[in-house]
């Protein structure tokens, strides 16, 4: 093989630019494996670790991305939109293959937005295709611009840690340790939620005024938001669909005129 051509086959097999190309046959004497290892060993990829949040709309995401740092061309990308704020809690700062095992495991977990997912996962990796091609330097900051002015007008917080790796620590999967990085979406800890709910009437049951902090009464969670379909489904109060009524535990009774709001304490389904 001549030298034009190894040139231009380590050029289109490690995607490194003429000029490395050209040193790495150097400094290995011409030796083409070699010459491959050399290239392999020089730090191409940057991978970002991305934590999104919309606040508004309760939505938490997670995306990987890896960029080719000569050619400025994606190489791997995925993501998970999800309504359990237990996405959120997971650390961008495990490695990037634990990273992307957490992404699907999230897109199998309860809560994950899998059409919303699926619908804009294809057009958010093509934006950012196309935005990183016209930068300067791929760096976090215009990392979470690309992201921002994809998404806008809504308003998205955006987290993200960034890795370099060479070649060969991207195509060899990272010594795994299950204990250091070990994400866990059970027994998460939502804190207070206040939901709009609905007590149940029955003629043969107690009247408002009777109901007392400890009772256990039916309602029905009427909250349309996000986060609510999510802690339904957590406290059971779906079936095929529809919401169903739930017992809740009386927490308090406040009365005002003729009006009572009763505030209630809903537990996870066991």
């Amino acid at each position: 093989m001549k030298e034009k051509e190894q040139i231009q086959f380590l050029m289109e097999e490690t995607g490194c630019e003429q000029t490395e190309a050209e040193l790495a046959l150097y400094l290995s004497g011409d030796n083409f494996k070699k010459a491959i290892t050399i290239i392999d060993l020089l730090e191409f990829v940057m991978v970002f670790k991305i934590k999104l949040i919309f606040q508004k709309e309760n939505i938490y995401g997670l995306i990987n991305t890896a960029v080719n740092k000569r050619t400025y061309e994606i190489l791997r990308f995925s993501m998970v939109f999800s309504h359990n704020p237990a996405i959120y809690e997971i650390s961008a700062n495990m490695d990037w293959f634990s990273f992307v095992k957490a992404i699907f495991s999230a897109r199998l977990d309860v809560g994950a937005m899998e059409q919303y997912t699926q619908k804009i996962e294809g057009d958010l990796k093509l934006h950012a295709q196309q935005a990183i091609k016209k930068i300067a330097v791929v760096s976090s900051d215009e990392i979470s611009t690309i992201i921002k002015n994809f998404f806008y007008p809504a308003n998205v917080n955006v987290e993200i840690v960034n890795e370099e790796l060479n070649l060969t620590q991207f195509k060899k999967l990272p010594n795994y340790n299950p204990k250091q990085n070990s994400f866990v979406f059970e027994g998460y800890d939502l804190g207070f939620v206040r939901l709009d709910v609905k007590l149940l009437e029955d003629e043969n049951g107690k009247s408002a005024k009777k109901i007392a902090e400890g009772d256990t009464v039916l309602s029905t969670i009427i909250d349309e938001r996000d986060i609510a379909h999510y802690l339904v489904h957590l406290i059971g109060g779906m079936e095929n669909g529809n919401m169903v009524p739930i017992p809740a535990t009386v927490k308090k009774i406040s009365y005002k005129n003729d009006d009572f709001e009763i505030h209630l304490h809903y537990a996870p389904a066991k």
